[in-house]
């Protein structure tokens, strides 16, 4: 039996008003005595864009048409994965038939036990059955192994051109700037900027380098950094950066859940446009002082909304906008959540055993902050089978 996770309630959960911009995050978040900030990159610095994954289908669009045809093609360029130019009808056939040659299967696999999984309970508690308490790792392994396939023979230059590339080509999509990291450090003058991803190495320098961060942590053939990895890697590179009295924030969109871990280690959280948010529950001994929950305007959204459109938030956005901030005590949340911090406990006696049941309970905690009733009013959490 695997040792139990004791858990306690964070002591202030912020739920930002929103979109805001990161700017206006940051001043908030993180204080003037800030020595370390840790971004993820995927979902995190774009709004629904994982550049790992795109850099996947750039490689496919290189076979199809070759480097020097893709520079002509990019001024035309569009976001998102798929390439196809009905004036370069030979390419594009080559195109479709490369990308489905590299990721139909990989491509399937991930949508079966990874996207559907994500919308259904029942396929979720299956995929904790089949691969254990971290599925979706597990899941992603395939994808991710297939793309440092495709990658394998590329000249790291052309690499990291694609990968510039797809950085520009996205430039709408962002939410935080170069500039923003230059008017943080005038406040923060100590400050060090982290990047770390499962994404390729190569395509988090090219991240460091456009925002002009200090430090960047990517994934290598057979080392994914990903979850626990990276607090690992954080601790080995930078063994201050955990230690008591060390302001050390993070952001991130924690797709998945992927960085929940991260509320355990770091002083204060906070997850940007996500689908999977932090839960309110923290480790018994976590240093953490808040948990903090925003959604962060992209530089297209910015620029329609200055342009008078009255349709200037993105359609892909996961959440709806928030009409204003709430701040939530460690009392607040417990009034509530009702019986689920109970509940966790119990499940927490055999977290490997229940790890379905326990993070369907902290989706659900989270669910419940955002859609229940007013703090001070105690809800009806639907309860977890512990022996699931």
């Amino acid at each position: 039996m695997s040792e139990p996770r004791q858990s306690r309630l964070v002591d202030r959960l912020v739920l930002h008003e929103g979109p805001i911009d990161f700017a206006t995050l940051a001043e908030r978040v993180i204080s003037n005595r800030a020595r370390y900030l840790i971004l993820d990159l995927d979902r995190t610095l774009h709004l629904g864009r994982n550049m790992g994954e795109l850099l996947g289908w750039e490689l496919t669009a290189l076979r199809a048409f070759g480097l020097d045809e893709l520079a002509r093609m990019e001024p035309e360029r569009r976001t998102g994965r798929l390439l196809f130019d009905p004036g370069r009808f030979a390419g594009s056939l080559r195109y479709l038939w490369h990308g489905g040659a590299a990721w139909t299967k990989p491509g399937l696999y991930y949508f079966a036990c990874g996207k559907l999984p994500a919308k259904n309970d029942w396929l979720r508690a299956w995929t904790y059955r089949r691969f254990g308490p971290e599925p979706v790792r597990a899941v992603q392994r395939i994808p991710q192994d297939t793309l440092f396939r495709l990658m394998a023979g590329v000249p790291e230059a052309t690499l990291r051109l694609l990968a510039e590339r797809i950085w520009d080509r996205h430039e709408p999509d962002q939410v935080i700037s170069a500039d923003d990291l230059t008017s943080l450090r005038a406040r923060c003058p100590g400050l060090e900027v982290v990047i770390t991803s499962a994404s390729p190495q190569v395509v988090v320098e090219v991240a460091r380098a456009r925002l002009g961060a200090d430090h960047a942590e990517g994934s290598a053939p057979g080392r994914i950094n990903t979850g626990l990895e990276k607090i690992a890697r954080l601790r080995a590179r930078f063994p201050d950066a955990l230690r008591p009295g060390v302001e050390a924030v993070g952001i991130t969109d924690t797709g998945y859940g992927e960085d929940h871990c991260w509320v355990d280690h770091l002083a204060r959280v906070a997850d940007v446009n996500s689908d999977s948010p932090f839960p309110p529950f923290v480790g018994a001994n976590s240093p953490i002082e808040s948990v903090h929950s925003a959604l962060l305007l992209t530089n297209g959204e910015r620029r329609r909304r200055d342009a008078g459109d009255p349709h200037w938030l993105d359609r892909r956005r996961p959440t709806p906008a928030r009409p204003k901030r709430r701040v939530l005590t460690s009392a607040e949340l417990a009034a509530a959540l009702g019986e689920m911090a109970t509940t966790l406990a119990a499940l927490e006696r055999d977290p490997t055993a229940h790890a379905w049941p326990r993070a369907r309970l902290i989706r659900d905690a989270r669910r419940a902050l955002e859609l229940g009733p007013t703090p001070g009013t105690p809800s009806r959490p639907e309860r977890v089978a512990i022996t699931q």
